[in-house]
């Protein structure tokens, strides 16, 4: 759609006057709307071209009026559109005559003709790099604001994620006794960040990671394979059924791993997993093996060996899930939202 800086209005009769003016906008490079001018436009509809032209598209109209609009059925059309769509202030008279004109008040006379058409030219342009000036002016404090809003956005999401590796949990190496052993589990699930350094410096994809993802939340979306590849990496592997549970009840017989309570020590029922780490640990000082993320284990889940062992319940779990004793069958090939996994080590 294009835009005008002016549009002029004038009776058929009074042409000439609107001619002079035209031609002196056209020199000082105004853009105007003259519908002598815009003979492409000549096959709309006309009714539909006022409305656009004098309702939309320009930013002054300049109502020449005098005795020869009186009555003239399109210049009426064209003054009540400017009127009703225009600011008070965009919509000005040049007066050939003293006639008075329906819906126009003297407080907006603009000028009296006295076959001054470069006089008038020049006002015009006045007024309309004024009104840029204006709108750019705008536009830049528009422009200030979001910036300085960007700004601090960026400062005050910095400080935050300063602040996160700052309390970010550290991980370290639980002793788990077992029966005929003693193992060591991470004391929280892999998280993203964490992930990121390895992949880094193995020159691994690094997998894409939902969009509520921070560097202190556990990763997910990683395939058994890849996990396991993580543990190999930290010589360590992933652990197997019994393993999770018995360092998950840190021997208690709680329901879930650090207690009887969901609430306290576990992340579910959320749209997200929090930062590792959050809720009470167990007894060995172990975070989130109940809810935050699900944990791939070691074990083939099925005799067909076609699906691997998930344990601990997620964020977006039911309370039914976190149980220590519920387990869950996923491909090994699959990348899920809500699975990430922990290192166990033989040896510290």
């Amino acid at each position: 759609m294009r835009k005008y800086d002016v549009a002029i209005s004038v009776a058929e009769e009074d042409t000439l006057v609107a001619d002079l003016i035209a031609e002196q906008l056209k020199r000082l490079h105004v853009r105007y709307y003259y519908y002598k001018d815009e003979r492409g436009n000549w096959g709309q509809h006309l009714i539909d071209l006022t409305r656009d032209v004098y309702g939309k598209q320009t930013k002054y109209v300049l109502l020449i009026t005098g005795k020869n609009c009186v009555n003239k059925y399109w210049s009426g059309m064209e003054r009540q559109t400017a009127l009703s769509k225009l600011a008070k202030g965009n919509v000005l008279q040049l007066r050939l005559d003293d006639t008075r004109i329906d819906g126009l008040s003297t407080d907006i006379i603009y000028k009296d003709w006295k076959d001054n058409p470069e006089e008038i030219a020049k006002l015009l342009k006045e007024k309309v790099v004024r009104m840029r000036r204006v709108v750019r002016g705008r536009f830049l404090r528009i422009c200030t604001v979001l910036g300085i809003f960007g700004v601090t956005v960026f400062l005050w999401y910095w400080i935050y994620m300063c602040w996160v590796q700052m309390h970010m949990l550290r991980q370290q190496y639980v002793s788990v006794p077992g029966p005929g052993k003693t193992f060591f589990i991470s004391n929280v699930e892999v998280t993203v960040a964490a992930y990121r350094k390895y992949c880094m410096r193995t020159g691994k994809v690094f997998p894409e990671q939902p969009f509520n993802s921070v560097d202190s939340m556990p990763v997910r979306n990683v395939t058994w394979e890849e996990a396991k590849a993580y543990c190999e990496y930290e010589k360590g592997r992933l652990p197997n059924e019994l393993e999770w549970t018995m360092a998950a009840l840190a021997g208690k017989s709680t329901i879930y791993s650090g207690g009887t309570s969901a609430a306290e020590v576990a992340v579910y029922h959320r749209v997200k997993p929090c930062f590792v780490g959050r809720k009470k640990a167990n007894d060995l000082g172990i975070y989130d093996m109940s809810g935050n993320v699900a944990e791939w284990c070691e074990d083939w889940a099925d005799s067909a060996k076609t699906m691997k062992l998930v344990k601990g319940g997620g964020y977006d779990s039911e309370v039914g899930e976190l149980a220590v004793s519920s387990r869950r069958e996923e491909r090994p090939e699959a990348r899920l939202k809500d699975v990430g996994f922990r290192v166990v080590k033989d040896l510290q």
